[in-house]
C-alpha cells in the first residue's frame, strides 16, 4: 500500500514539474520581443551582414547566366549581442541598398521574421527581386544595407508576390515593367515569351499598375504601323503597275511609228 502511495506521489510530482516547465516556456514565448531589424541594429542588439546568396566561384549558373536575382537570392548573417531571444522583422517591399552602386538595388518580396538566439550566430537566406534591370546581380561578395519601404506601387507588387507565392521570373518581369519601364522586347532578352508575358500583364492589371506592358495604346500603335505598311505596299505596287503599262504603251507607239 505504501509503495502504491509512493508511486502515485512520484507521478503527481512529475506531472506538476512537466506542467510548470511548459508553463514557463509559454511565459518565455510571450515575453519574446519583436523588432524591425533596423531598430535592432540601431540599438546595438545585433550585427548583421547582408549579401547576395550565390557564389559564382562554386556554382556555374547555366539557366540564369546573368546571375540569380529573384527567389532566395539574398543571404544574411546574424550575430546576437544579447542574452535573450529576439524576433527580427523585415517587411515585403523593403529596399536593400548595395554599398557598391554597380550592383542592383533589391526589393524584399516576402515578409520574414528571423529568430535571433541569445549570444549566437547563424546564416539564412530570404526572398527578394531586382529593382534595377541593367545593374549587376548580387552575389556573396556584394554587400547591402537595409533601407526603408519603397514607393507604394513597388510595395503593392511585393505584397502581391508575398500573398500569392510568386517568387519567379514572371514576378520579376512585372517588377521590371514598373521600375525600368521594360517592354516585351526588353523582357524577351530575360526569358519572356508570349505566354509568360500575359501572366506578367495579369499581375500588373490585378493591382492596377500602369506600365508600357499594360498600355492599351501599344496595340493601337502596332495596328497603325501595320496599316501604314499596307498603304506603302499598295502605293509601291500601284506605281509599279502604272510604270509597266506606260512602258508597254511607249513600246507599242515605237512599233507603230516604225511601220509607218
Amino acid at each position: 500500500m505504501k509503495g502504491q502511495i509512493l508511486i502515485i506521489s512520484t507521478l503527481i510530482s512529475l506531472a506538476l514539474s512537466i506542467s510548470n516547465l511548459f508553463g514557463q516556456e509559454k511565459k518565455e514565448r510571450k515575453k519574446t520581443t519583436e523588432l524591425s531589424i533596423n531598430e535592432a541594429i540601431d540599438k546595438g542588439i545585433l550585427e548583421a551582414r547582408i549579401s547576395g546568396a550565390t557564389d559564382p566561384s562554386i556554382f556555374k549558373d547555366v539557366v540564369d547566366r546573368d546571375g540569380v536575382h529573384y527567389g532566395k537570392c539574398m543571404a544574411i548573417i546574424l550575430r546576437s549581442n544579447i542574452d535573450t531571444l529576439v524576433l527580427l522583422r523585415i517587411e515585403s517591399g523593403t529596399e536593400l541598398i548595395p554599398f557598391d552602386t554597380t550592383f542592383q538595388t533589391m526589393i524584399v518580396t516576402k515578409s520574414v521574421k528571423f529568430p535571433l538566439y541569445p549570444n549566437s550566430r547563424y546564416i539564412t537566406r530570404f526572398y527578394a527581386m531586382c529593382g534595377q534591370l541593367h545593374h549587376a546581380p548580387p552575389y556573396v561578395k556584394s554587400l547591402y544595407h537595409i533601407g526603408d519601404l519603397v514607393d507604394s506601387s513597388i510595395v503593392k507588387l511585393a505584397q502581391y508576390f508575398d500573398k500569392h507565392y510568386i517568387q519567379n521570373m514572371i514576378g520579376q518581369h512585372a517588377l521590371w515593367a514598373y521600375t525600368d519601364e521594360a517592354d516585351f522586347n526588353e523582357l524577351k532578352k530575360y526569358g519572356a515569351d508570349s505566354l509568360t508575358i500575359e501572366l506578367t500583364k495579369n499581375i500588373l492589371k490585378n493591382i492596377e499598375i500602369q506600365t508600357k506592358l499594360t498600355d492599351t495604346n501599344e496595340n493601337v500603335q502596332v495596328n497603325e504601323s501595320n496599316n501604314l505598311i499596307s498603304l506603302n505596299s499598295y502605293i509601291v505596287y500601284s506605281a509599279s503597275g502604272l510604270l509597266i503599262i506606260l512602258s508597254i504603251s511607249i513600246l507599242i507607239l515605237l512599233i507603230i511609228r516604225k511601220k509607218t
